[in-house]
């Protein structure tokens, strides 16, 4: 009994540490078009450096816009690098979102709204997209679960309040046609 209870043991740490969840389904320019707003989001895939580590991390960053009534209030879609070292600051490389791929059909991120500053401008984690199908996904930013997850314990917990964000909180988006892969014939996969 304790063999098998350590090979299950064994097994099940190999699962976690080779298991690779793959950001690939993520990458493109995403849109949500409710009457007259229009937010878009484009993620690609970078490296995060660090010079102490000689290995390059994983990571899916991006930007975002914002038009209401055909007035652009937020237009952060910009070049982004493909490289970042570790701790650098985010808005100045044009990285807005900075997400962590958990499952294939999930990603974490840190949102960066350059509107309504969360912790300084730091950023606020409790985003997440989730894809319903390979051409649509789920946006969610969660204040308060950012919030709680930054400042908990904190000396300064009670200095930060709730502001909201400038960008829709929870949204289902689709992928832009143009960034959807065609077959070998040319034809668009069925969904």
């Amino acid at each position: 009994m304790k063999t098998i209870y350590l090979m299950l043991v064994f097994l099940l740490i190999n699962t976690i540490c080779f298991a690779q969840a793959s950001s690939d389904a993520f990458i493109g320019t995403w849109i949500y078009q409710n009457n007259d707003t229009i937010f878009k989001i484009k993620l690609q895939k970078g490296k995060i450096t660090n010079s102490l580590i000689p290995q390059k991390d994983e990571s899916v960053w991006g930007g975002y816009y914002l038009s209401i009534n055909d007035n652009i209030k937020e237009d952060y879609i910009k070049i982004m690098p493909i490289n970042q070292p570790n701790g650098a600051y985010y808005p100045a490389s044009n990285i807005y979102i900075r997400a962590w791929c958990y499952t294939s059909d999930y990603l974490g991120f840190t949102f960066y709204d350059q509107r309504i500053k969360h912790i300084n401008g730091e950023g606020i984690g409790g985003g997440g997209m989730r894809l319903l199908t390979p051409t649509t996904l789920r946006w969610t930013l969660d204040e308060e679960y950012g919030l709680w997850h930054a400042v908990e314990g904190s000396e300064d917990a009670d200095k930060y309040t709730l502001q909201g964000f400038s960008v829709p909180i929870d949204v289902i988006m689709t992928k832009e046609v143009e960034d959807i892969e065609l077959d070998s014939e040319g034809l668009r996969p069925f969904e």
